[in-house]
């Protein structure tokens, strides 16, 4: 067999494997099954990306405070917050409040309400240890009524900024805390106090 012999079968192999990947059928459509091999080895290969800043419903939380004193001072407040964990150690959300008083004196009796809107921080350094802020604005409408019959009501916008330290154990916080903006109509007064609420999760 000579050389020529050689390259002509050389030739018609080479041939023969293109045809067997490229072909018409009777109706004439041609297929060419070297494309849609290499389509479906990269359909495989390629990785499917994930949102990295997807919501996660399981790092929501419910919680807040209720307030019940009674006597010659009373007192009901309710303060229902939402919050979500952005990591171990902080948790960030928002709230809203209502708070009715009512003080009876000698001469008069003064009563009100405020209605409230927060936002609120905390931080958790280590495991039972929280470090929390809060400011607030609050709407205040409020009423002195006098034994002689006369009446003198007022109402205006209280801001708040709470800042405090406590503990956490399972759900419950309980903190010691300060209102630093003072103002006169503060509904947490002029000195340290203390909150306990309680934090449930889904």
């Amino acid at each position: 067999m000579n050389k020529n012999s050689i390259l002509l079968i050389l030739l018609l192999g080479i041939c023969l494997n293109s045809f067997s990947q490229i072909y018409v059928d009777k109706n004439g459509n041609v297929y060419d099954q070297r494309k849609t091999t290499a389509t479906n080895t990269s359909q495989r290969t390629l990785p499917q990306k994930k949102s990295a800043s997807s919501f996660d419903v399981s790092k929501l939380s419910i919680g807040g405070n209720l307030s019940l004193q009674f006597g010659d001072y009373t007192l009901v407040g309710i303060s229902p917050q939402v919050g979500y964990d952005f990591s171990k150690y902080l948790t960030a959300g928002a709230g809203l409040g209502y708070t009715y008083f009512k003080e009876d004196f000698y001469d008069y009796d003064y009563s009100g309400s405020y209605l409230s809107f927060n936002l609120f921080g905390r931080f958790y350094p280590v495991e039972y240890l929280v470090i929390g802020v809060q400011p607030e604005i609050s709407r205040l409408w409020q009423i002195l009524k006098y034994n002689d019959g006369y009446k003198h009501s007022e109402n205006e916008f209280v801001p708040s900024f709470l800042i405090g330290g406590g503990v956490r154990l399972g759900g419950m916080i309980a903190m010691i805390q300060y209102d630093v903006v003072q103002n006169k109509n503060s509904p947490y007064g002029d000195n340290l106090f203390y909150s306990i609420g309680y934090t449930f999760r889904f």
